[in-house]
């Protein structure tokens, strides 16, 4: 089936949807970053800052960030399959784990530290390096309980797994006659080893966020956006367009889009005045729903209001005199 991207912008404060366009599905993340910068620059946003996840990462797009012609502030992500990414849980690998390192985020411990390092040789960035020593764990755990799992299954039913991906990934099976099952099973430390190097690790880089616990706050506001996406498939039913020309499917994405803008602006005001520990967001829409106008020789004639619907309005500043 044809798929196409959305490309989403949302305030960090606002919550609100900025920008909205649409890429074919064939594109990658990383190759959309500059056409969506330069719309997003035409917006006359004061002092923009973006923050992004790993799918931008690429050198090419950090260094157009960083370059003379450019006056991008942000904050990204980083793949563990950038060297730099790599470089920088390795050389804080000893020493990240103490107490005058520990960021407490939520419910969440970490260790972090920032770093100005060289990018290149004409900039330098601020590296912020985080471990999650939950995650780590947990992560080891899994991988250690797989891995016995595959030697379990391969000692029992040696000609039945030895050729299983995982097996062949994490093990070592050769034929044996000292063996009583005819093979031997040796794990691949090296392999086990370099797939946990990086369990737990996050590394950002900033031209402008200075300190670790700013930075994994103004980060972790990015789920602001996942958010977004999951309101503009689940609750606006935009996760199967349903359209066969392109002219229906622009037409249906800014809908929603406008939708959108509705939903996070109730979001944001429901959160804002607590409003969700009495309802949900369909709760609230229902309880307005039952409000009855009626027009009479031109005048406007509104029911009265009940008590639920006194304290909605006001939330939002809406004058209930009406």
């Amino acid at each position: 089936m044809p798929q196409i991207n959305i490309c989403l912008l949302l305030g960090e404060k606002s919550r609100l949807p900025v920008l909205q366009t649409v890429y074919s599905g064939s594109l990658r993340d990383v190759s959309t970053l500059k056409n969506t910068l330069q719309m997003a620059s035409n917006l006359n946003l004061d002092n923009m800052s973006v923050v992004m996840d790993k799918g931008f990462a690429s050198t090419k797009n950090i260094n157009n960030m960083l370059s003379k012609t450019s006056s991008i502030r942000f904050l990204i992500a980083l793949p563990f399959t950038m060297a730099f990414a790599k470089k920088q849980a390795a050389s804080e690998d000893k020493d990240i784990d103490c107490v005058d390192k520990t960021i407490v985020v939520g419910n969440d411990t970490l260790r972090g530290i920032t770093k100005r390092c060289s990018w290149n040789p004409q900039h330098d960035v601020f590296a912020h390096t985080y471990l999650n020593p939950d995650a780590a764990l947990q992560a080891k755990n899994k991988l250690y309980a797989k891995v016995q799992e595959l030697i379990v299954q391969v000692k029992r039913y040696p000609e039945k797994h030895m050729l299983d991906p995982d097996v062949q990934k994490y093990l070592i099976v050769r034929k044996s006659d000292k063996s009583g099952s005819g093979y031997t099973v040796t794990m691949r430390h090296e392999v086990i080893s370099a797939e946990l190097a990086t369990s737990g690790w996050l590394i950002l880089i900033s031209n402008h966020v200075d300190n670790a616990h700013t930075a994994i706050n103004i980060y972790r506001d990015k789920d602001v956006v996942e958010k977004g996406f999951l309101r503009l498939k689940n609750c606006l039913d935009l996760a199967r367009l349903r359209v066969h020309s392109d002219n229906a499917m622009q037409n249906k994405v800014f809908i929603g889009f406008i939708a959108l803008i509705i939903m996070a602006h109730i979001h944001k005001v429901m959160a804002d005045n607590c409003l969700y520990r009495f309802w949900t967001m369909k709760k609230l829409i229902k309880i307005l729903e039952c409000i009855k106008v009626h027009y009479i020789k031109n005048d406007r004639i509104v029911s009265p209001l009940s008590k639920e619907q006194k304290c909605i309005f006001d939330a939002f500043s809406i004058n209930s005199d009406l």
